[in-house]
């Protein structure tokens, strides 16, 4: 359904917000394998770990990439409780409405898009989420956006460039990691965040270790700002 086709839902500030990212990476530090994709990485107890995650956060940040590529399964699977609105983030393009985010989710999702590909997602789409056009994409804007929206728990899934515009802008407080236990060697595979540039003053914020915990192989941190 189209519900704005403006940005004058988000003119206030952002309030009590907490923004966190949910990641695995191997032991050389690669969220993917050689063909880009995440398959066969990770565990079911993984799976579990990110269900009981996911369940804390009122709404989940998918990047246009991650859709395509991966076609995440976002309903809990392997524990009970609410689930976090699929927030999708498409500002060039369209994504097929045979993904499993339009098929199997609980909740209709969110989708940001932009002038650019307004059409095109509402001749798609309309029925399948509640969609806003975005007259910016900075992080800031879609953070406040959510926020008028009533989101103040939000994860971000969409990526390591993705995470890399939210981290720029020091605006995610958590990270949620975990350790899987594979070497996969090739330089040209992201780690967590995937950006060109090195982060301002980036060894005078230490992220302090909050939880760890150790199943079989893989390890599982947060860490908070």
């Amino acid at each position: 359904m189209f519900r704005s086709s403006n940005d004058d839902f988000g003119k206030r500030e952002i309030k009590n917000l907490i923004l966190a990212i949910n990641m695995a990476m191997t032991l050389d530090g690669k969220v993917a394998r050689p063909d880009g994709k995440w398959y066969g990485l990770s565990s079911r107890e993984d799976k579990k770990k990110m269900d009981l995650i996911r369940s804390q956060y009122e709404a989940l940040i998918l990047g246009k990439n991650s859709i395509i590529n991966d076609d995440p399964v976002i309903h809990l699977r392997y524990v009970s409780g609410k689930e976090p609105t699929p927030v999708l983030l498409i500002r060039k393009g369209i994504i097929p409405k045979t993904k499993k985010v339009f098929l199997h989710t609980k909740k209709k999702p969110i989708l940001f898009c932009s002038k650019i590909n307004e059409q095109e997602i509402l001749s798609e789409l309309n029925e399948l989420a509640d969609i806003y056009v975005l007259n910016s994409f900075e992080p800031k804007n879609i953070l406040s956006k959510l926020n008028d929206l009533g989101f103040e728990k939000i994860l971000l899934e969409g990526g390591p460039s993705l995470n890399d515009v939210f981290f720029k802008e020091d605006l995610i407080q958590r990270i949620h990691l975990t350790i899987v236990p594979y070497l996969i060697g090739q330089n040209s595979i992201p780690s967590i965040a995937n950006g060109e540039k090195s982060y301002l003053d980036f060894d005078k914020k230490k992220w302090s270790l909050t939880n760890l915990e150790k199943i079989e192989d893989e390890i599982f941190l947060t860490y908070d700002l």
